[in-house]
Order: C-alpha cells, then structure tokens, then sequence
C-alpha cells in the first residue's frame, strides 16, 4: 500500500477508476515510459493508460468471449441485432 501511496496523484486517480486491476509495478513502468514519450505531458499520458487499458480489454474479450462479442469495435454481433 506504501507504493501506492507514492505514486503520482493522477495517476493515482487513474488508478481509481481503472476498469483492470494493474499492479503497482506495472503502472510504474507504463506511467515512466510515458511521461519520457509525453515529455511529461501528465494529460497525454493518462489518455496513453486509456488505450493501454482499452487495448488489453479487447484482447482479453475476444481470447475469452470471441471476435463477435458486441463490445468489439466492429462485431458482427452488433450487426446481426440491428
């Protein structure tokens, strides 16, 4: 809890209302990264997080759901309801 106590306030924030469950060590590393690509641009780097997250939750929707799972950017699930 310490560690997470240190990190950066917005990430902090961030963190709050993740929809994935990062640890502490892997949202260092991401946050590190992307303050160096930002240029420290804290705003540019939580929505760098955003589509890390959006990302990882798209992998891990068709892995486990499928590639017509209707949260997939174009599923044919969305498609066959309309």
């Amino acid at each position: 809890m310490t560690r997470f106590d240190r990190l950066h306030p917005e990430l902090r924030g961030w963190l709050q209302h993740a929809m994935l469950s990062w640890s502490v060590k892997s949202v260092e590393r991401i946050w590190a990264k992307a303050m160096r690509q930002h240029r420290g641009n804290v705003q540019a780097v939580l929505t760098e997080l955003d589509r890390i997250e959006r990302a990882h939750m798209i992998r891990d929707i068709e892995r486990i759901w499928g590639p017509d799972h209707p949260s997939l950017p174009g599923s044919n699930s969305v498609r066959a309801a309309a």
